[in-house]
């Protein structure tokens, strides 16, 4: 059994498991909503067909979802397993961030976003992966060391989402069709970082700015944002940081570059590490939570390892505010 890898003291995450018989209820429910290729659907038509997945959860499912949701009592990451019945062929691995879905795969992407309504609104940005509401997270090759969810052979370092992006996803969800047991997951809360009082004084002012995420494509030059690493408060810190992406504003700044050094090496030991299984559906706070991935060995023979996520928008406001569900 696959557990997580924990540095510090304390339960990893929220944790509910999916029993089998159950599983396989959700699964042929779900079936039965789809009644055309949901290629054909807009992202919006994709959503509201997606609404009619919750009342199918399981009970536990859905109070673990609120639990966590409202109070987070056991982490800033929600778990949930065995969401797929262990005898569905998903079909080979897709070879793209963007490619279409097809097959058993679309009652994964139906039940991904089913589960992640209850934590808002699912979008994705026009700039990314052509703006698909659910995109695959699998190799690709030529790609193996990027700094993008195309990587394999290389570390998938520290970042969170679209960090660029003041208004960047509040949840992620990442759900598994499968896995690699090289490639594990991890992620470090903001909640457990161990920063000298310096440090974390340094990190709260704004002296720092980030570069727009490579994975997207924008027209002309994007501006670069200009932030604080840590906000709210010390009982529940935001974090918002890319290892690659961010740096002092100053380049004569050392006192900013010596507290990113000092972030990065707490980072590395509060890191929590988890190898996700097929079922297994991780949701993040994307607000308080930075993640990375380790090396895997891509095969480019449909065996790869194979995630689905989709980014969710927690304020309805915000939501609002954009006016539709793939922004630009």
């Amino acid at each position: 059994m696959v557990s997580f890898d924990k540095g510090v003291a304390g339960p990893p995450a929220s944790e509910a498991r999916v029993q089998p018989l159950d599983a396989e209820k959700l699964w042929g429910a779900i079936g039965r909503l789809i009644d055309r290729d949901l290629e054909t659907f807009t992202p919006d038509e994709f959503v509201d067909l997606a609404l009619a997945v919750q009342p199918l959860l399981p009970p536990d499912v859905r109070r673990r979802v609120i639990e966590y949701r409202r109070r987070a009592p056991n982490g800033d990451v929600l778990l949930l397993r065995g969401l797929l019945p262990s005898h569905v062929m998903l079909g080979p691995t897709a070879t793209s961030q963007a490619a279409p879905i097809s097959g058993p795969a679309q009652r994964a992407a139906l039940l991904l976003v089913g589960v992640t309504l209850m934590f808002g609104e699912p979008f994705n940005y026009a700039s990314l992966w052509d703006g698909r509401l659910v995109q695959h997270m699998v190799p690709v090759r030529g790609k193996e060391f990027s700094q993008t969810s195309q990587s394999s052979s290389g570390m998938l370092d520290w970042h969170v989402e679209d960090g660029f992006r003041d208004d960047r996803c509040d949840y992620a969800g990442l759900l598994c069709l499968r896995g690699d047991p090289a490639g594990a997951s991890r992620y470090a809360q903001a909640r457990d970082l161990q920063l000298s009082p310096d440090v974390a004084a340094t990190l709260r002012e704004p002296r720092f700015q980030m570069r727009p995420d490579t994975a997207h494509v924008l027209p002309g030059k994007a501006p670069i944002r200009r932030l604080a690493v840590l906000t709210g408060p010390e009982s529940a810190p935001e974090i918002c940081y890319d290892m690659h992406g961010l740096t002092p504003i100053d380049d004569a700044d050392t006192a900013a570059a010596a507290a990113l050094r000092e972030l990065r090496a707490c980072l590395d030991e509060v890191h929590i590490s988890h190898v996700m299984e097929r079922g297994d559906l991780l949701v993040f706070d994307n607000r308080r939570v930075v993640h990375a991935r380790t090396p895997f060995a891509a095969r480019f023979d449909g065996t790869d390892r194979w995630l689905m996520r989709t980014m969710i928008c927690g304020s309805a406001v915000t939501f609002r505010r954009w006016g539709r569900r793939v922004p630009e």
